[in-house]
Parts: C-alpha cells; structure tokens; sequence
C-alpha cells in the first residue's frame, strides 16, 4: 500500500514524498479512485488539519484507512509560545550566533505544549465527526534535533545555565546525547500522547524514532552513534534507510570501484539501522511496529560523481528489509531537476518487491525476525534475511560478489538447514523436519 506526499517544508530536503506503508497504509490517488484501488491498498493521505475532515469522511466510507502525515521543522513548535524572548536562548553580553537562526531553549517546552493542545483539539474534531484516524506518522525534525551551533548557542545562553543540569553543558557530547533524548521525550509527551489521548488504538510514531542501546546501537549515515534511548509513547519506530550520499565520505581508496562493491557497500549502510532496531525491538519492545524510511538515492551531498547503489540491488535490500521486521515502508524521494525517472523507478521498484512479498503476508503480519546480522562495507558472502512463524519459515539468500554458496541456518534450535544463495537471490519456504 503505497502514499506519495507532496510537502514544502523549512528544513533540509523535502520537496515530494511517496511512502510504501502494510496494514494501516495508504498510496496517493484522486478521490474518486474505484472499489478496485482500494482492495488493492491504495489511498490518499491527508495532513493534520480540521480542513481535511470532509476528505477523511470520503475515504473512510469508501473503506479506506485514514492516516495522517505531514513534515516540520527549524524552531518550530518552540515558537508557538509568542515572542522570542519567551522560548528562545538569551545570550551574554557580547556573543552573537553564527546559526541562521536563535535556538530555543532546551529546558522551555511552552510551545511543544500549546501545539500538543492543538493535536488535541484537531484530532478531537475529527473524531467528532465520525472519523477516526488509524495512524498519524509524521516527519517533525525541529529543535533540539539538528544543527551544528546547538552546543555552541546553548552554552551562551544565561537562561540554559540556570534550567540546564551542569552536565549537560559540560562537553559538546553531554549535550549532543541529551538533545537526542530530549527530541525523543519531547515527542512522545507532545505527539504521541495527545494522538494516543483521541485514538487509544492509533499507530503513531515520527522520523527516527529508534530504540538504540549499548550493546547493539544505531548508527546515523554519518557514522555517528545514536545515544541510548527508549522512545515513550509511541507504537512504532522508524528507523531510517537511506542511500545517502554523505556516507560516500566514508569509501576507502582500498575498496574496487566498481558496481558490485558500491552496491556492496550501500547495502551495508541501508541495513544497519533496520537490523540493530529490530534487534533491539525484539529484547526491548517486541510489541513495537516498524515503518522504516527508505531511500534509494538521497544526496544530501550534491555531488553527481558519487556512485549511487543499483536498481537491482536497491530491490534486493528492500525484500531483506521486510523480512526483518518492517511492518510498512516510507519511501522518500524528493524530485530534483532532471532525476524525475530516478524518483519514478524508485517508486516503481518499492511497488514491485512490495507485490512480491505479499505471497507471505502471515509472516509479514506475525513473523518473528530470524536475522538481524548487518554485512560489511565490503563483503563477498552470504546476506541472508527471515522470518519464522510456528513450523514454518520463509528465508531470503544472496550471495554477494558473484557466484554461489552454501549458507546454513538455523531457523528452528537444533534444527539446521543448509541452503543455497546466489548472485539473483532466491526466498525458500521451510517448514520444521519432524523428529527429536
């Protein structure tokens, strides 16, 4: 089920959207769409906006599930609370931000507040009218997340000094490891809570929601660790898989410069933060969903001599990445002149493994994650992905760098099987061998 979203947005990026969502999702269409599109699973989206009420109404007749998304950033929703003074950081004499903008405060939540009233009272509409909502996946990026002045303004602030523990502002780490969290918090207080308030059994979860622990942590695509953390409040995650072009910072002189060890090492970087948030998922939360974001090329380095991963292989990731653990897809492909077929195909290729993987949908639906082993930046073997459910497996093989092998797995304790993996990928469909 797939939703395309066309979103202006103040930060980073986004210009169009089309998401690939299971179970409560959606694809973008007139509303006029047949009987016939919807039994296939596709819809329109729509924002969080009392104006929409008459359209959630149209597509909840017509049988369709009605989800909400939309993108924010920058200070908002800090700045709700009125003038500057009441939310943004006050500095000492003498230092001027070298930011585009006046942060707000961290330890000042008057306007996430005021915004969470009008979650309430929109939804509130909305369920006043007879709709309700079945999911609210949204893509609110603002402070304290990004920026590279955040510490830098914090610190100077007299207002930060007095509301902040001293740890906090005692090293750039401190505070970057406190904002993440703090993001998270403030999202679960603000967001999912008022979402939760108005519909008990709606899906709600925002841009990189993760859980990341020590022993197995999440990893940005710049490398960078994600603090320990555990989301509040929210019913899924969503974990980011993006080809993205400032990982390519990354590529080492040593590594061939070909096709199959750019896609090999795309690869690694679209499974790693699926993998260790399914992992984490499964000791941590397993009654958590995950709708990960997906992208095929995302160049936030804007560089057209940066490799971008293969059609094939984007197709060959997608399928391993719902066998581990992704209840839905969130594709994101912002349009940029003269790439309007790159942003088509990626779709169309989402589309197409999405089909495919609708042969097992009871594993989909219930299956419990068999592998969550992310292969290296450069690896020959063997790449494997599944689910189990009771007796009975499904598995994905590939085998990377070309050629055959052999792969042995172990789906059920004590019971292996040995399989073949080869450079097109097969899915096998196992069930438990009777005996001892």
């Amino acid at each position: 089920k797939v939703v395309i979203w066309a979103e202006n947005r103040t930060e980073w990026l986004i210009a169009f959207w089309a998401c690939l969502l299971i179970r409560a999702a959606l694809v973008p269409v007139d509303f006029r769409a047949s009987a016939d599109l919807l039994a296939r699973g596709l819809t329109q989206h729509l924002r969080l906006d009392e104006k929409m009420i008459p359209a959630a109404l149209a597509l909840q007749q017509a049988g369709s599930p009605v989800i909400l998304m939309q993108g924010a950033g920058g200070p908002w929703p800090a700045n709700q609370a009125g003038p500057a003074e009441r939310w943004a950081h006050q500095f000492v004499e003498g230092y001027a931000p070298r930011g585009r903008y006046v942060r707000p405060c961290l330890g000042v939540q008057a306007g996430w507040a005021i915004n969470a009233d009008r979650v309430r009272e929109t939804l509130g509409k909305f369920r006043d009218a007879g709709v309700t909502v079945d999911a609210v996946w949204m893509d609110w990026e603002g402070d304290p997340l990004f920026g590279a002045d955040r510490y830098d303004q914090a610190r100077h602030c007299t207002r930060c000094r007095r509301q902040l523990p001293a740890w906090v502002l005692a090293s750039a780490a401190n505070f970057e490891a406190y904002c993440w969290r703090q993001y998270l918090e403030l999202l679960g207080a603000y967001l999912a809570a008022p979402v939760r308030e108005a519909f008990p059994r709606c899906s709600v979860t925002n841009w990189m929601v993760v859980y990341s622990t020590p022993d197995r942590p999440v990893l940005h695509w710049n490398n960078s660790v994600v603090p320990p953390s555990v989301p509040s409040m929210f019913t899924a995650t969503n974990p980011v898989a993006y080809g993205n072009t400032v990982f390519w910072r990354f590529w080492k002189d040593s590594y061939p410069l070909d096709r199959e060890h750019v896609d090999q090492f795309y690869t690694h970087l679209l499974l790693r933060q699926v993998s260790a948030d399914a992992a984490n998922r499964a000791r941590y939360a397993p009654q958590m969903d995950c709708f990960p974001w997906v992208s095929r090329w995302c160049p936030d380095v804007d560089d057209p001599k940066i490799p971008v991963i293969s059609r094939p292989r984007w197709r060959e990731v997608l399928r391993h990445v719902w066998l581990r653990g992704a209840d839905g897809m969130q594709v994101f492909n912002p349009t940029r002149k003269g790439y309007d077929r790159v942003v088509l195909a990626e779709v169309q290729d989402a589309v197409a493994v999405y089909d495919e993987m609708l042969a097992y949908r009871e594993f989909l639906d219930a299956g419990e994650v068999l592998c969550t082993d992310t292969p290296p930046e450069q690896d020959d073997g063997v790449l494997w992905s599944g689910l189990r459910l009771g007796d009975r497996a499904v598995i994905r093989t590939f085998k990377q760098g070309g050629g055959k092998a052999q792969v042995t797995v172990e789906p059920w304790p004590g019971a292996p099987v040995r399989l073949e993996a080869t450079a097109e990928g097969a899915t096998h469909l196992l069930t438990r061998p009777a005996g001892p």
